[in-house]
């Protein structure tokens, strides 16, 4: 099963898909499969039996069976005893977890936290996430698309930043505050200096493009104690963006001037494709934003005009 499941995950990133999570996912549960049930066919008991090793939320007990409803499918084709699990057995609701949103105070001792790193070879580690960080809470950029960045992608010049496309956004120039151009000029001085030929804009050790992996669990050491606000135990890297959304949010809310052509604007900066992307960081439930979640509720499902 395991060699059955990277065939079919090679054959989804074939057509584009990235499958970071689903993979990972999907292979734990091909090795389980081969562990419980050496050479049987995937069946929905064994699939149930594999989703409750894990402790998790329903949603994402619900992705996770999604993930196996398509890998059964494709063993259908190879072996008719396959059983692909019901899209009833836990249906997938729209409803998404609350984010952490950092206060100033918090943003500034993660900052600060920054200068505490153990560097690599050279004193750019400190540095980088602190630039990394910053960069994120005031731009709202996606952590993977900060990661994927080259050099040429920040022009000093302009005064603006490349986003590559990723996700389900295309590729967009965005325009930076002054304080963030010379902070970036800043890092990208110190960057070159230790490696010229670096590619990518943030790097990690010997100039080697920064990974994910290594981001995520850099910032996990840096929010330690930091009491989440939001459904989830910790802050995530990712909740960065979502600070930077409903902070402009509740700002506009506060002002008389008409509302949703700024969400359109910041729709589009976020690099969103779909509206009702950007009307998830509209909070409800919460005091300071009750005011324009009304008023983009109301646009939001006016009709379009004709």
């Amino acid at each position: 099963m395991a060699k059955l499941a990277r065939h079919y995950l090679a054959h989804r990133r074939g057509f584009g898909y990235r499958l970071q999570g689903a993979g990972y996912d999907l292979l734990a549960f091909a090795h389980f499969l081969d562990r419980a049930a050496p050479g049987q066919p995937l069946s929905t008991k064994l699939a149930l039996q594999w989703l409750k090793t894990k402790q998790c939320q329903p949603v994402t007990i619900a992705v996770r069976l999604s993930t196996i409803r398509g890998f059964a499918r494709f063993c259908a084709t190879l072996d008719p005893r396959t059983q692909i699990p019901s899209t009833h057995l836990f249906p997938r609701r729209d409803g998404r977890r609350a984010p952490h949103i950092f206060t100033d105070a918090q943003l500034q001792l993660l900052l600060r936290r920054t200068q505490g790193l153990r560097p690599w070879r050279n004193e750019l580690r400190p540095l980088v996430y602190r630039t990394l960080i910053a960069l994120l809470a005031c731009s709202g950029i996606r952590p993977s698309e900060a990661i994927r960045l080259r050099a040429e992608d920040f022009n000093a010049t302009t005064g603006t930043l490349r986003v590559p496309a990723v996700k389900r956004s295309p590729e967009r120039t965005l325009p930076l505050h002054p304080s963030t151009v010379r902070a970036l000029q800043r890092y990208q001085s110190v960057r070159r200096s230790h490696y010229p030929l670096a590619s990518h804009f943030f790097v990690g050790p010997f100039g080697r493009p920064l990974q994910m992996c290594a981001a995520d669990w850099t910032f996990r050491q840096l929010v330690r104690g930091i009491p989440s606000n939001g459904s989830r135990p910790n802050p995530r890297l990712y909740d960065l963006r979502h600070r930077f959304a409903t902070k402009w949010i509740a700002r506009w809310s506060r002002q008389s001037v008409p509302l949703a052509h700024r969400l359109v604007l910041l729709s589009r900066y976020l690099g969103h494709r779909y509206f009702h992307d950007t009307y998830w960081y509209v909070q409800p439930e919460s005091s300071a934003l009750k005011k324009a979640a009304t008023r983009f509720e109301r646009y939001h499902r006016q009709p379009p005009a004709t």
